[in-house]
């Protein structure tokens, strides 16, 4: 799943609201139901919280009403708002060291988990750990006559390239992603690397 342009949209207004300010919403007809509506969702992917009933009940809406709804960014969300802005122009980087493999990872997906190292590195990406990341693509041998790579990553490593790779899938591209989880045996949405 990508994000629409209106959900980038919601997200980046949740973003401004800063760590602990709740954006809060009515339920009349038109745009603001349409936003309630892109707020549920992105929280059933992990990129804000839904208030429970008694923050509800502490915040007041402008005519002193409680609001309907309300929401903030998480932490996932504030990540994948900074990986879509530095993917607008990724830095590709040299193969690392090989090693014997387990999964495939595609070419594309190489570059994209090379860029993802160099800005979690620079600190620009907090929620990617990167040993991990770095050992899993020292670990990375290219298969002979493809563009692919093969890795046996242990099961941080391979937490560190389901993090990266499911960023890429909500903000570009989710083909690595989707060919990732095909490769785990609990390839369920809601599975360990989540």
């Amino acid at each position: 799943m990508t994000l629409r342009r209106d959900e980038w949209i919601v997200l980046e207004d949740l973003a401004d609201h800063g760590e602990d300010g709740w954006a809060t919403g009515t339920r009349p007809l038109g745009k603001r139901y349409r936003a309630a509506t892109i707020v549920r969702g992105l929280a059933g992917h992990g990129l804000c919280e839904l208030a429970p009933d008694d923050v509800l009940a502490a915040l007041l809406a402008a005519d002193d009403a409680r609001p309907d709804w309300a929401a903030r960014i998480t932490g996932l969300g504030r990540t994948v708002l900074t990986y879509r802005a530095l993917q607008q122009d990724p830095v590709p980087q040299p193969d690392l060291n090989p090693a014997p493999a387990r999964i495939d990872v595609r070419g594309a997906d190489m570059d994209i988990l090379r860029s993802a190292l160099a800005s979690a590195e620079a600190g620009a990406l907090p929620g990617v750990d990167v040993p991990a990341l770095r050992t899993a693509l020292a670990g990375a041998r290219p298969v002979s006559g493809s563009l692919r790579h093969t890795m046996n990553p242990a099961e941080d490593e391979l937490a560190a390239v389901h993090s990266v790779l499911h960023l890429e899938s909500l903000v570009r591209d989710a083909t690595g992603y989707h060919h990732l989880l095909r490769q785990l045996p609990s390839a369920s949405p809601g599975g360990p690397f989540r």
